[in-house]
């Protein structure tokens, strides 16, 4: 087995996306379901990846898939928690880029959860791999640090 991770601060990220928890995000022991986290760093990252113009498929710019994911958890979070999902490119390659995020509590400086995505820019007709246009990897270096 691999070495546990250990959380985050704040200051490890480029970007945050605000992002409500709802009542039905929560399982019978009161905290969030797993495939919720999911859901949350999948938001947060469309999110950032749409505001730069990434998922238009419909112009024919290429897009990127997500093809590896994976998710460390540290602390509970819950409804009606107000979460903060920090997202930072930690490498780009030719076409792939990997995405790291954590999720805040408002107001917490430690993350609850780390996820990771790695992405891999495909042409938008036919899926097949292709590198990531430089407008594009310009845009992906805002989430630098």
């Amino acid at each position: 087995m691999s070495e546990r991770r250990s959380p985050r601060s704040r200051d490890a990220y480029a970007e945050f996306q605000t992002l409500q928890t709802r009542w039905n995000d929560n399982d019978q022991f009161g905290h969030l379901y797993n495939v919720t986290y999911h859901e949350l760093f999948d938001e947060a990252m469309n999110r950032s990846l749409g505001a730069r113009g990434m998922l238009n498929h419909r112009n024919g710019a290429p897009i990127q898939v997500v093809v590896e994911n994976g998710c460390t958890y540290f602390s509970e979070v819950s409804y009606p928690d107000l979460l903060q999902v920090g997202l930072r490119v930690a490498a780009m390659g030719n076409s792939s880029i990997r995405l790291e995020m954590g999720l805040f509590r408002e107001g917490e400086d430690r993350e609850s959860a780390q996820a990771h995505f790695v992405l891999v820019t495909v042409d938008s007709r036919t899926h097949r791999p292709t590198p990531t246009p430089a407008d594009q990897r310009k845009a992906l270096e805002q989430l630098t640090l």
